[in-house]
């Protein structure tokens, strides 16, 4: 191990290592520097790791250029699957082998890094039917959904919008990694359900509910576990009494998510939409059967700045 670049030249000069792993975030000299000395000084097999998004990431594309097997990023939430994955391309770089490539559906390449979240309560249930049918499963990034409902009754749900049209739904679980077109709805249980980004996709995170949290799922928590990654996030929030979602729905679009609330007319009750609103947390509303068609345009759109109060 080493804690800066000084000390990785004297350690590899110590102990001549088979492979380096390399984070790009280094003080005084960062990795991709410390990558270009190094392959022109002391070449050798090298896997960068990044705590960011990686794909299309120019200083990974610059690591690749000067000679890395691999640009990885670093789980926050490490896994057995994670692990398993650096492990087995640090194996491969020091054996001189190659790992086949993933290669990103040609129908969800625009989406490889983006999630959709949902949040909804009274009267969900039709607004998340009505929301999904207008959507093709082919064109949707990952769904994650909170919806206010007792567990017995979401199983049945699931079941329901599984039989109702094409899309790939299931309830959530604890590491799980999700993929474009699928869709899954956040137990309601003792556990809170966030997402994370790691190792090039989005994972289920569940979290302990805390005592002050009168939702799960809680809608805000959901939404505030994706803050780190924002400008990667779509945010809807469906029909529903009281105000879930709300400030979470805020600190995604301060951070450059794209975000939607359902129109006053089609709600059943104008609760969790009209808090957005009035917090300037969403940044339109649509009806409910144009919702899901409004907010993937807006996702596929840079967010050029967001200014709010």
């Amino acid at each position: 191990m080493a804690g800066s670049a000084q000390e990785a030249r004297e350690t590899i000069k110590a102990t001549e290592p088979d492979v380096l792993t390399l984070d790009i975030e280094m003080p005084g000299m960062n990795g991709v520097e410390f990558l270009a000395h190094l392959m022109r000084l002391r070449p050798m097999p090298v896997v960068m790791l990044s705590g960011g998004l990686l794909n299309g990431n120019a200083m990974a594309e610059r690591a690749m250029e000067l000679g890395a097997v691999a640009c990885l990023s670093k789980p926050q939430f490490p896994t057995k699957d994670t692990m398993a994955e650096i492990c087995d391309n640090i194996f491969a770089a020091a054996t001189g082998q190659k790992l086949a490539p993933r290669a990103p559906d040609p129908k969800t390449s625009e989406y490889a890094e983006k999630i959709l979240l949902v949040g909804a309560s009274t009267g969900g249930v039709a607004a998340i039917e009505s929301m999904l049918g207008s959507i093709d499963k082919q064109e949707i990034p990952p769904v994650v959904i909170a919806q206010h409902m007792p567990h017995r009754y979401l199983k049945s749900f699931v079941q329901r919008l599984d039989r109702l049209g094409s899309h790939d739904v299931d309830l959530s679980s604890d590491g799980m990694r999700l993929k474009p077109g699928s869709i899954r709805l956040a137990p309601s249980q003792d556990r809170q359900t966030c997402v994370v980004w790691h190792s090039g996709a989005w994972h289920i995170q569940e979290i302990a509910r805390q005592y002050d949290q009168p939702y799960c799922p809680s809608v805000d928590v959901l939404f505030a576990s994706a803050v780190p990654w924002a400008q990667h996030v779509g945010a809807v929030l469906l029909t529903g009494l009281g105000n879930d979602g709300a400030k979470g729905m805020l600190a995604l679009r301060r951070k450059g998510a794209r975000t939607l609330g359902q129109s006053k007319s089609s709600c059943v009750v104008y609760g969790m939409p009209g808090v957005a609103l009035s917090l300037n947390a969403s940044e339109a509303e649509a009806e409910i059967e144009d919702i899901g068609g409004e907010i993937l345009t807006r996702m596929r759109q840079t967010n050029a700045g967001v200014t709010t109060s």
